[in-house]
């Protein structure tokens, strides 16, 4: 494509700060280039002359003939026409689900009619101030501003925008609101006491090597090697789905079985049903459902030994606070 000509824009000042009037090129959904006008804010300067150099700067690349047509398709047409697809749709079934609401409840509500080529760091920082106002954690910008680098990674790494404006952005400072649940020894002895034998097994099987409960669901009688006292990790179950591979590459592990955890095992093998391949199984064979379990056996076992409820990943923070990383 020939280089378009020299431009100078136009200088103007808008009340304190002063503009660039320019024109780029922008390649449209079907391929075509159109050529439209773009407005830069170059800050409050002193001069109109100092206001010049300052668009110089910013025309350089343009005039340069360097700088490819950047690409007018919305942030949704991209997320559904290009990412999902070609990237999403390749990921673990967990990471979808999580993608998934992240961009149908925050990411395509805000930048969904955005044009790509007009999405700037100050959009970007606009959104994750205005979700901190909306009191959301800490762990939920990060995973949103990772997200959205994501995407745009995908479409500069396309060709449809010169770079990615999400890219070392720094996140608002912000305060832990929630500290990690963990587990008392007594409320461990407790509990260890009053569950049935296949609850107790679960229990120690996150409390001592600090299994994730999708890994422990995904466990497999097969997997278990009592003679030899170690088992195999290989797989993980989320939402109902079983993934062949755990949460990690460093998850794939074979993991050796204390003295403990050795008993709980033994009991629960010789009460439990057959004629399903898996370790904890339902009652239709298939793996447990981690949402159940929590609140069919796990919570009313709390409320009766007057215990806070507590989430599955409480087992692994237990876990790690009494000496999981030694």
């Amino acid at each position: 494509m020939a280089r378009r000509r020299y431009q100078n824009g136009c200088v103007f000042k808008r009340g304190r700060n002063w503009v660039l009037r320019y024109r780029e090129d922008i390649r449209n959904h079907d391929g075509s280039i159109e050529r439209i006008h773009r407005s830069i804010v170059l800050g409050v300067l002193t001069t109109k002359k100092e206001a010049k150099r300052e668009a110089d700067k910013r025309l350089r690349e343009i005039n340069s003939g360097e700088r490819r047509p950047q690409s007018g398709m919305t942030f949704a047409d991209f997320w559904h026409g290009y990412f999902v697809p070609e990237v999403l749709d390749k990921r673990k079934f967990s990471t979808r689900q999580v993608y998934g609401y992240l961009s149908s409840k925050h990411l395509l509500p805000f930048f969904g009619t955005c044009q790509l080529c007009n999405l700037c760091r100050a959009d970007v920082q606009d959104f994750l101030n205005l979700k901190q106002r909306e009191n959301y954690a800490p762990k939920t910008l990060r995973h949103l501003r990772n997200l959205l680098s994501k995407v745009l990674g995908v479409a500069v790494s396309r060709e449809m925008i010169a770079k990615n404006p999400v890219r070392n952005l720094d996140l608002p400072p912000m305060e832990k609101r929630r500290q990690a649940r963990v587990l008392t020894l007594k409320e461990i002895s407790d509990l260890l006491q009053a569950s049935d034998d296949e609850l107790r097994a679960v229990f120690v099987l996150g409390l001592l090597p600090g299994l994730r409960i999708g890994e422990i669901l995904g466990l497999k009688v097969s997997d278990i090697n009592l003679d030899g006292r170690y088992f195999n990790v290989q797989r993980n179950i989320y939402r109902g789905q079983i993934q062949n591979t755990p949460k990690t590459p460093a998850g794939n592990r074979w993991v050796p079985i204390a003295s403990v955890l050795l008993s709980a095992l033994r009991r629960w093998l010789e009460v439990r049903p057959d004629g399903s391949e898996w370790l904890f199984p339902s009652r239709a064979g298939t793996p447990q459902s981690e949402r159940n379990l929590l609140r069919r056996e796990v919570w009313p076992l709390c409320d009766g030994l007057c215990i806070a409820r507590f989430g599955w990943h409480s087992l692994r923070h237990t876990f790690t606070t009494y000496g999981g990383n030694n």
